[in-house]
């Protein structure tokens, strides 16, 4: 299996800055906020399963280029 890196920037729905950290704890409902705006970003939990589903987003656009790939060089 091809090893394969994923890039994921997660933005604020309010300000538009990627600058957030995570709590102290890193528990799945532990909140995390906007370092510039303050604004509410959800909990870990659910930034995890952002990224899972952007993974698997990114992965299957990955595996469709191949098989593209991959049939027009049988042509």
């Amino acid at each position: 299996m091809k090893a394969m890196d994923v890039s994921v920037e997660i933005h604020c729905e309010t300000c538009g800055s990627a600058n957030y950290s995570l709590p102290d704890g890193h528990g799945d409902e532990s909140p995390i906020r906007c370092n510039d705006c303050g604004a509410p970003q959800g909990t870990i939990g659910e930034l995890k399963a952002a990224l899972v589903e952007q993974v698997f987003d990114h992965s299957a656009e990955a595996l469709r280029r191949d098989l593209e790939r991959l049939l027009a060089a049988r042509l």
